[in-house]
């Protein structure tokens, strides 16, 4: 999931999440700055002198600046996490596992984060509990953990194997089931 800029080069997802975060942070910084200049503005004049019309219009604004700052920090918050996951090394392949390929200059946690933001909500609870698995969990442990009955893990399960997301493999009386990145 690669973005043109404007001289129609690819720009990778780690360097939007970059530029995006670093707008973010200008518009918080910005907004604040704002809001510490309405909020001075009534300690600077006092209130009596000033219509009413301009009294409600500096609190709307306020209203309005704090939500932009409060939008602003969540995102700032929330990708943090993110980039600080792509950060950490991807582990070694398992005994039976090759290593997973990827598009020059994406890395395979990259990829898995992007693979789970494009599943639906019951998929993408699916997925995150086999990416904390290390890629490698018993289908039986699936329906333990999420709480989901087994016909519902079965289909999801079916749902994200014709992505290519995972295979599954007969392991006793339940699926082994194994994270893949051939699908992304």
């Amino acid at each position: 999931m690669q973005s043109t800029n404007i001289h129609g080069g690819m720009i990778p997802p780690s360097d939007l999440v970059r530029r995006s975060r670093f707008l973010a942070a200008v518009v918080l910084l910005a907004t604040v700055a704002l809001l510490v200049i309405v909020v001075a503005i009534p300690l600077v004049v006092p209130h009596e002198s000033l219509p009413e019309p301009i009294v409600v219009f500096g609190a709307v604004f306020i209203l309005i600046s704090a939500l932009i700052a409060g939008i602003s920090a969540a995102y700032l918050f929330l990708t943090r996490a993110q980039a600080a996951q792509s950060a950490v090394p991807p582990a070694g392949p398992g005994p039976n596992q090759s290593a997973p390929t990827a598009p020059s200059g994406v890395t395979a946690p990259e990829l898995e984060n992007l693979a789970i933001r494009l599943l639906n909500g019951d998929e993408r609870r699916l997925m995150r509990v086999i990416v904390e698995a290390k890629g490698n969990i018993l289908q039986r442990d699936l329906v333990r953990i999420t709480s989901f009955s087994d016909p519902k893990v079965s289909r999801l399960l079916d749902r994200l194997e014709s992505r290519g997301l995972i295979v599954r493999e007969r392991h006793g009386m339940t699926n082994r089931v194994r994270l893949t990145l051939k699908g992304t």
